[in-house]
């Protein structure tokens, strides 16, 4: 039996509402807290509110307090509240409780009467001497009894509002803009609408994503994406010193000659040809070139590293063995204006090497929303498949990476994911940023791709977990 009566009081005492009188009690917030929708920390957060400010209690709910905020009801933990309890302003009315109340001269019964009061006349009491109280009669000083006045005490009632709830104000702090800031999370890194983890998903960033960092709120980094601004957790970006563009090679001893600038340099390399980060065969490879593809050569090495070529790709400097690059007259191939259907101009292995020798010539340029030409100053993912593949020779319309995945007639059939990719395909991501097709590149072997990605056109690894994820399928021409 006592068992059931312990439950009982402890059903009671769930779900308790308090009510506390509006006028008497004041919350003053002992730090930065967040107002919710319900009386719970899963609800919705309304906004944040201020340290120190203060706010009027409706009621208190277990170990939450009702408020107001911008007329609508929102709730707030105790737990970071200090409530004060103060006596509600009172006012006194004085007023005569019977007919012909004598007002006299001085405070004694024998005193002179200036005049008489009728019953129900409101006095303004200035102070109570003994049993009289002093009121002023006919601009004098003048007294009456004690016993012949009521006195009534009331609450005192205001129209006025309560005291504004101010939401924090997000103070954006400055970064040091040597450093460059790269996303440091391999399966991705969420950028939002707001500095808040509940705050809406903008787009999710690859692993290794330069950022183009604004300021900083708290523990959060404000970016520059698409020409909006977001905000990245600052737990997963790594701050590095920013390197300046070479502009000879950086490996100490290594001489240079000037080539002839006039000249046209070609990939002979039916295989393709490696792109090295230092001359020697045993550096790391930074990219291929196709066969027949035109390189930007700077200098040749000299001395003991002589035999290779050094080339630019955007603002990077690399290397080629010198044997399988030719010399010949300049030729350029007019890009093709879009149609559609498209309809295929050149064979298709030809066709993709020229498209990514033209692609590769734009690497580092800034990502452009919209765009799909370089006079715009850069390109989006859709719009650098557009202008390559009209570049060299294919003729394709204008659509979005949902259209080309979508439409056969743009890139022709879908290849499954599962294949394996080969120099030249076209690779399409998924939910990258919303749902759906929503990235797209060109394959330059079997797991590296040249893309248009934030900030700036480049190169990228299928083998990477965030791109592995986001695989959609493949399209060959």
């Amino acid at each position: 039996m006592k068992k059931t009566v312990l439950a009982l009081t402890t059903l009671a005492l769930v779900g308790t509402t308090i009510p506390v009188s509006a006028a008497s009690t004041t919350l003053t917030l002992t730090d930065n807290v967040n107002i919710r929708t319900a009386a719970s920390t899963s609800a919705k957060v309304i906004t944040t509110l201020k340290k120190g400010t203060k706010l009027t209690a409706v009621k208190k709910v277990n170990s939450w307090y009702e408020i107001r905020y911008q007329s609508k009801p929102a709730f707030i933990t105790s737990a970071y509240v200090k409530a004060t309890t103060e006596k509600a302003p009172t006012t006194t009315t004085y007023i005569t409780n019977t007919d012909a109340v004598n007002v006299r001269q001085k405070a004694t019964t024998s005193s002179k009467s200036l005049g008489k009061l009728a019953k129900n006349t409101v006095l303004t009491v200035q102070k109570q001497s003994g049993d009289w109280y002093q009121i002023t009669y006919k601009k004098q000083t003048a007294y009456v009894h004690a016993t012949l006045v009521s006195k009534k005490t009331s609450n005192v009632t205001t129209d006025s509002k309560p005291p504004a709830t101010t939401p924090v104000k997000k103070v954006v702090k400055a970064v040091d803009r040597s450093k460059v800031y790269t996303v440091n999370a391999k399966e991705g890194l969420n950028a939002r609408t707001a500095a808040a983890t509940n705050a809406k998903i903008y787009k999710t960033l690859p692993h290794q994503t330069v950022l183009d960092v604004t300021g900083a709120v708290d523990s959060w980094y404000q970016v520059k994406l698409d020409g909006k601004e977001a905000y990245v957790a600052s737990t997963y970006v790594k701050a590095s010193t920013k390197a300046s563009p070479p502009t000879t090679p950086t490996t100490p001893g290594v001489s240079l000659t000037p080539v002839d600038a006039s000249k046209t340099y070609r990939v002979n390399a039916p295989t393709g040809l490696n792109v090295r980060t230092l001359p020697s065969t045993s550096s790391k490879v930074f990219t291929q070139v196709g066969h027949g593809s035109t390189v930007n050569v700077t200098g040749e090495t000299t001395g003991k590293d002589s035999g290779w070529y050094q080339i630019k790709i955007g603002t990077g400097l690399y290397y080629v063995a010198k044997s399988y690059i030719t010399t010949g007259s300049v030729t350029t191939t007019p890009p093709v204006t879009p149609t559609t259907p498209p309809v295929t101009t050149v064979p298709g292995s030809t066709l993709m090497e020229r498209a990514i020798s033209i692609g590769q010539q734009y690497l580092g340029t800034p990502y452009v929303w919209g765009s799909s030409n370089p006079v715009n100053g850069g390109f989006d993912c859709s719009g650098f498949i557009n202008y390559t593949l009209n570049a060299a020779g294919y003729s394709v319309g204008r659509t979005n990476v949902n259209g080309y995945w979508n439409d056969d007639r743009y890139l022709g059939a879908k290849l499954s994911k599962l294949r394996q990719p080969a120099r030249g395909d076209i690779i399409f991501f998924e939910n990258t940023y919303a749902a759906g097709p929503t990235h797209i590149g060109i394959m330059l072997n079997n797991d590296q791709f040249i893309h248009a990605n934030t900030p700036s056109l480049g190169i990228s690894r299928l083998s990477e977990r965030y791109w592995t994820q986001k695989l959609l399928g493949f399209k060959s021409l």
